[in-house]
């Protein structure tokens, strides 16, 4: 029986990152994972899901040129073209991350898949390999309702909508999570007929209900929303017909959006031999990644804490770390920050409006519109909302929640003042260049130390 220190369960973020950190200290790990590898952020995320919205964005700035250009038009485009230029670009991330791993992968990867014996056994499709910890970065995947999978032939998700030959002419995206409401008006964009369903109004994140009303406002301009509970069946000339509701419509394709789930299929975690909960994961340490007292870690998506790029990354670093501790050691997290790469950005900073109010901390919320602001008015992009929130007593910043041109710029100086623990006034002591539209970041903030 093989024997290291550390065995890897994937080789995705979390887990690439948990190896670098291990190899610092040790060449005695394995990296486990049957593949395909590439990360999901570079194969079916972040990345493709980026060039994607990018090129709508050029499109739609042709519909809707800057003052003094010439009138709109709908753009000339091959829409198969679009489709492979994503690809390749995805292609190229992808390659990126297998470069890195060729100076490791003949020594260290082991290309199977492994089933927990127990806490420090594995067994690899009839091998077995002892570890002293093991980390699980398995990661996650799409969620798709049973009943659903009957019309599997017309239907997407947010992993495998980029493999797509051509853009269908019409299609329903159900959840408007991050993910759903930028590939929807990124669609939408591109010419597809977009109807866009939820089960509530709860849009790319958000939870402040002032900004839940205006952001469905905004969207519903260029989308057909429906929040009702969706169903699927299908429609007599061979599409799908979507139903929200009484409202029905036939789309040639649907794309699921209604969550990830951690893969964990005959992982084995029953053979840990502590208590799991209702989707069959134990307990996890956010401070250590510990799996009860056991010598096993899970980082990444898989622990469903954070299912974030930049949170895989440290959570596999706090693993890595961990894993080669006798005692593991608390790691301070970093302060939340997510970004929805709509028009304009959604994002969340520190605490989100609903989680202030579910630990009933009292709070002062400061307000900024974009409809007039400055710099917003001279782009041509003077749509958007910034909702701040503070302490009473001395007015430190907690969180905030923003619909925003230039948002995802915004939330980064949001989240570092909330790391620093910065008030109200410390922040307005700072400079404010003019025009830009971190001044409409200052007016919030003057909203709040007014109070």
């Amino acid at each position: 029986m093989k024997k290291v220190e550390v065995a890897i369960i994937g080789a995705g973020t979390a887990g690439l990152t948990a190896r670098s950190t291990v190899a610092k200290q040790t060449d005695s790990y394995a990296v486990i994972d049957p593949g395909p590898l590439g990360t999901l952020c570079a194969r079916v995320g972040c990345m493709p899901s980026k060039a994607l919205i990018h090129l709508a964005r050029q499109f739609e700035s042709i519909r809707h040129p800057a003052f003094g250009l010439a009138e709109g038009r709908e753009p000339d485009f091959n829409g198969d073209e679009v489709l492979r230029h994503v690809r390749k670009q995805r292609d190229r991330f992808v390659g990126g991350v297998l470069k890195d791993m060729k100076q490791w992968q003949d020594q260290h990867l082991i290309s199977r898949k492994a089933t927990f014996i127990d806490a420090q056994t594995l067994d690899l499709e009839g091998e077995r390999l002892r570890a002293e910890s093991v980390i699980i970065a398995t990661g996650s995947r799409p969620v798709m309702p049973k009943p659903w999978q009957a019309y599997s032939d017309c239907l997407v998700n947010s992993d495998n909508v980029f493999d797509l030959e051509e853009l269908p002419a019409s299609m329903a995206v159900i959840g408007l999570g991050p993910l759903g409401i930028e590939l929807a008006q990124a669609m939408q964009w591109l010419g597809v007929n977009i109807v866009g369903m939820d089960t509530v109004n709860h849009i790319g994140g958000l939870s402040d209900p002032e900004l839940l009303e205006y952001a469905a406002q905004h969207f519903s301009q260029e989308i057909n929303l429906c929040f009702a509970k969706a169903s699927i069946g299908a429609a007599e000339n061979g599409t799908l017909q979507v139903s929200a509701g009484s409202r029905k419509f036939d789309v040639e394709r649907a794309m699921v959006a209604v969550g990830r789930a951690p893969v964990i299929d005959d992982l084995g975690l029953e053979n840990l031999g502590i208590e799991l909960d209702e989707k069959g994961l134990p307990a996890v340490d956010s401070a250590t990644l510990q799996v009860g007292d056991l010598p096993v870690f899970m980082a990444g998506d898989v622990n469903g804490i954070r299912p974030l790029q930049h949170e895989a990354v440290n959570e596999g670093r706090i693993a890595g770390l961990n894993a080669l501790q006798k005692s593991a050691v608390r790691q301070d997290r970093l302060t939340r920050l997510s970004i929805t790469f709509c028009t304009p950005n959604i994002a969340v900073a520190g605490y989100s409006y609903h989680e202030l109010l579910n630990k009933e901390l009292e709070f002062l919320t400061g307000s900024m519109s974009f409809e007039k602001q400055g710099r917003a008015t001279l782009m041509g992009e003077n749509s958007g909302l910034i909702r701040l929130y503070a302490t009473k007593k001395n007015k430190q910043i907690l969180g905030a929640e923003l619909f925003a041109p230039g948002g995802e710029h915004l939330a980064h100086l949001i989240a570092w003042a909330i790391a620093q623990r910065l008030t109200a006034k410390e922040l307005l002591s700072m400079p404010f260049y003019h025009p830009v539209l971190e001044e409409g970041l200052r007016t919030a903030i003057n909203d709040v130390a007014r109070q």
